[in-house]
This record gives C-alpha cells, sequence and structure tokens, in this order.
C-alpha cells in the first residue's frame, strides 16, 4: 500500500486595513510568522477586497483569516467591499463547511455581523492597551492552563448583539467559537507585538487616542510593551485549524 503524503496546509489572508504604513507590512509578516511556527510547510496566500481585489475560493483553504481593518460595521449599508466580504462569510459556512475561518478585531465583527449579530461603538471610546480577558469555564477548558488572557487591544467598536449559534471563551463576547467548531474570532489581537501596536498609535490621529498629548502618547507607548498572551493562544488556535488535516 502507497503512503498518503500529507498535502501541505493551505491558508488564505484577507487584509481588511488600508498597506499605507509600515505596521500594516509587519501585521501580515506577524500572522504568517504565527501560522508557520505552527505548521512550517503552510502554503499562505494573501487576499485585498479593500483594494478592489478578489477573495478567496474557500473551498481551496484549509484556514482562512480575517485581519482587523476601520470600516464600520455598525452602518447599515456598508462599502461594496465589505458586503462582498460579509457575503463570502456567508458562503463559506453554506458550502465550504470545512475550512476553517479565524476572525481577529474587525474579523470579529466582521463574521459576527455575518452571522446575525450586530456591532456598536463602545461607549468608553477607543480601547488601546494590553488587556486581561477573562475566560468562560469553555475558554479555560480550550486554553487548558490559562484563567485569562493577556492580549493587545486596539479598537472603537464591539459586538453587541451576539449571532445565533455561537458559544463564547471569554467574557464579554471577547473571543466566540462557532457550535460546529468551523468559526473562531478574537476582539483582541493576538498577532500584534509592542512594536506593531506603537506604529499603530503613531498612525492615528489624535481623536482615537485617549490622550493625544506627547506625554500621554509616551506613557501609551510604554504601556503597550506589557507582557501579552496573543503568540502562546495564536499557537492554540492553530491547533484548532489544523485539527487532523492531512
Amino acid at each position: 500500500m502507497i503512503a498518503k503524503t500529507p498535502k501541505p496546509p493551505r491558508v488564505a489572508i484577507i487584509r481588511d486595513y488600508e498597506l499605507n504604513a509600515e505596521w500594516g507590512y509587519e501585521m501580515l509578516d506577524s500572522i504568517r510568522n504565527c501560522v508557520l511556527k505552527a505548521q512550517p510547510e503552510a502554503e499562505i496566500q494573501n487576499f485585498q477586497p479593500i483594494d478592489g481585489g478578489d477573495v478567496p475560493d474557500a473551498s481551496t483553504f484549509d484556514l482562512v483569516i480575517l485581519t482587523g481593518g476601520t470600516a464600520d460595521l455598525t452602518l447599515p449599508e456598508t462599502d461594496p467591499w465589505v458586503t462582498k466580504v460579509l457575503d463570502w462569510i456567508r458562503d463559506t459556512v453554506a458550502n465550504s463547511p470545512t475550512t476553517k475561518l479565524l476572525g481577529i478585531c474587525w474579523g470579529h465583527q466582521a463574521i459576527s455581523r455575518a452571522m446575525g449579530g450586530t456591532i456598536a461603538y463602545r461607549e468608553d471610546g477607543p480601547l488601546i492597551e494590553v488587556q486581561n480577558v477573562p475566560l468562560t469555564e469553555q475558554g479555560r477548558e480550550f486554553f487548558k492552563g490559562y484563567q485569562s488572557l493577556r492580549l493587545h487591544k486596539f479598537h472603537r467598536r464591539m459586538v453587541k448583539t451576539a449571532p445565533p449559534g455561537f458559544h463564547y471563551l471569554a467574557d464579554n463576547h471577547e473571543i466566540s467559537m462557532s457550535d460546529s467548531e468551523q468559526m473562531m474570532t478574537f476582539q483582541g489581537h493576538p498577532e500584534m507585538t509592542a512594536h506593531i501596536a506603537q506604529g499603530l498609535v503613531a498612525n492615528k490621529d489624535g481623536t482615537y487616542l485617549p490622550d493625544p498629548s506627547p506625554e500621554g502618547v509616551a506613557r501609551l507607548n510604554q504601556a503597550l510593551e506589557k507582557d501579552e498572551d496573543g503568540k502562546k493562544a495564536f499557537a492554540r488556535v492553530m491547533a484548532w485549524a489544523f485539527d487532523n488535516k492531512v
């Protein structure tokens, strides 16, 4: 009998932000490196519908990662490229059930909205920090050995109403898993580093920052260097994403 040769995992990254600063390239590199650390043979392809590009053929990928972004998902009518991504999410769930979806920040919100949830602005304004995220009982079971995760946060909107067919691995809709286990999402950024976050701070207008003064920005940049658990969490997520893939 001829042994079956395992196929290299195929991963698509849908970039949902404009690639106009160095931190944007670093973010893609960080996601890529997190995947390759878990699956060194993985074949990774980038897609950019935000720039008029196409979305992936989900049936040809084992995992599709939707990145962070800034498009406003609280609006009834969305930009055409956003509508395209939301429709693609629904189509993938309906027609490619073996393709895993991982949503990060904007991707978390996009999957939630596409599947019937609602998005709202945070009452406390934008959140930029390394924050402790308490895990639910299911989250503690999934992230074995952790009661909570320290994750980078960089967002001004959040999931207000959860979509049906999901359960939560962290409080306040922070980390979700579909009951089918096809989809997993993070409001935080497990892929983010202090350097990437500081690059984002440097490129954001003052209305996004809690204290836009030079002293406030300096304090924020220092705080963003706190220890975080994102890369360890990402490793566990990769084990979920590629479970039993041959």
